[in-house]
């Protein structure tokens, strides 16, 4: 069983962290609320890219806009394992820093990209290949953040309070996730408005923390010659699966979401936006309402968790499929939100048993790298989906998770885990 921590006894004010995780939640969501129209505006959508060796050319369309997001998670899958390690063998509070200000400093470094384009001085594929090199800056930097914060709950928390710790790390997450898409109404000012203020928002959080966190210490307890996590380890593999088909289907909707918005309402760029960005709040507030309401109060398995979870997300999912109008689309990411602020939090702390202390970073690098991909393979595979019919992402997305339901009710069972004492 994993051994706990000594800076558990402690227990830490964990208020700065909460705030930081608050902040980098307001980041991953306002970049996808203001994304689609963004590209759109940049005409990214129109780009026509020519196939090298032949007279022949490829018109990506939405595809060229969500693939930026793609790289980016593919950016964040590649790196996260090695943040989780420098975590465990440096210390959790530097490697949370180091991701705060290099988010700072990779959403500057975007907008200003974007600025470019926005200004009429580039455009086409030159403007696209500027963005794409400007995202992979932003997540090798920042993509430190998360699996440090995660393993920093599970050093400061006991076995029974494990889940209600990762679940208000998840909650103050989704509280910047609610907050992130109301940034997006700044639009009306400049398209790239909400993002520099996020970017302010993050580098306080970045002081704050440098501040006021105490650091942890189950770092010196790493063992010499210490082997590698691999992603396939028997220990948590199923989890790292699992996590690769939830994050796949969250990312294929999130980032077609926009367009459907706009192409479902028949709204222009900046309505469109302001549309989306509500659901996103109210798909937060639900995710809340879980976390708070149900996580906090839950004294059970934590697998048990993701089993009640998931199949709200699939009703949330089936609800967007057959959407025509507003009240449907927002009544879909209420139950979405339910199911994923269940989930969340029930499988990562499911995931951290099953490792000793000093493996918690490499964990959680992992388990950030099979959502990364997932955001990779989920909005590729969306915006490819979406070029054919506009709801056929999320009548996938409703098979794939019924798909997911049936591993995880077997997953539970195999496990056989016992109420914490």
């Amino acid at each position: 069983m994993t051994k706990h921590a000594q800076a558990a006894d402690r227990k830490p004010n964990l208020t700065m962290l909460y705030f930081a995780m608050m902040a980098i939640g307001m980041g991953q969501t306002v970049v996808f609320a203001v994304l689609p129209m963004l590209g759109r505006e940049l005409q990214l959508d129109q780009i026509i890219f020519p196939v090298p060796f032949t007279d022949m050319t490829f018109a990506p369309r939405e595809m060229a806009i969500t693939s930026l997001s793609a790289l980016t998670a593919l950016i964040f899958s590649m790196v996260s394992p090695f943040w989780g390690r420098m975590s465990d063998r440096f210390g959790r509070k530097p490697i949370i820093i180091f991701g705060l200000v290099g988010y700072s400093i990779g959403t500057v470094t975007f907008n200003t990209a974007a600025s470019v384009g926005l200004a009429g001085l580039l455009g086409g594929v030159a403007l696209y290949g500027l963005l794409l090199a400007t995202r992979v800056l932003h997540a090798v930097i920042m993509s430190a953040a998360n699996p440090a914060a995660s393993a920093y709950v599970v050093d400061v928390t006991t076995l029974p309070d494990r889940v209600k710790g990762i679940g208000k790390l998840s909650a103050f997450n989704q509280v910047g996730s609610m907050v992130g898409p109301a940034l997006a109404w700044f639009v009306s000012i400049s398209f790239l408005a909400p993002m520099y203020l996020q970017a302010c928002i993050t580098l306080i959080a970045a002081v704050l923390v440098m501040r006021y966190l105490p650091p942890t210490e189950s770092h010196k307890s790493r063992p010499k010659n210490e082997k590698k996590l691999r992603a396939f380890d028997p220990r948590f593999r199923a989890f790292v699966l699992i996590g690769f088909a939830i994050f796949s289907m969250l990312g294929m909707v999130q980032q077609t979401l926009g367009f459907y918005y706009q192409d479902i309402l028949q709204l222009d760029g900046v309505h469109a936006a302001q549309m989306f960005s509500m659901a996103m709040v109210i798909s937060s507030a639900s995710m809340l309402v879980a976390q708070f309401g149900i996580v906090q109060r839950y004294n059970g398995v934590p697998i048990n968790l993701v089993r009640f979870g998931l199949p709200f997300s699939f009703v949330g999912y089936l609800m967007i499929a057959n959407a025509s109008n507003l009240p449907m689309l927002l009544g879909a990411m209420v139950f979405f939100g339910l199911g994923m602020g269940m989930a969340g939090p029930g499988y990562t702390a499911s995931a951290t048993m099953v490792v000793d202390a000093h493996e918690q970073g490499a964990l959680a690098g992992l388990l950030g790298s099979a959502a990364g991909m997932g955001f990779v393979v989920g909005p590729i595979a969306g915006g490819m989906l979406y070029r054919s019919e506009a709801s056929l992402p999320y009548w996938f997305a409703s098979a794939v998770m019924l798909g997911v339901i049936g591993a995880v009710f077997h997953l539970s069972k195999r496990m056989q885990l016992d109420r914490p004492d």
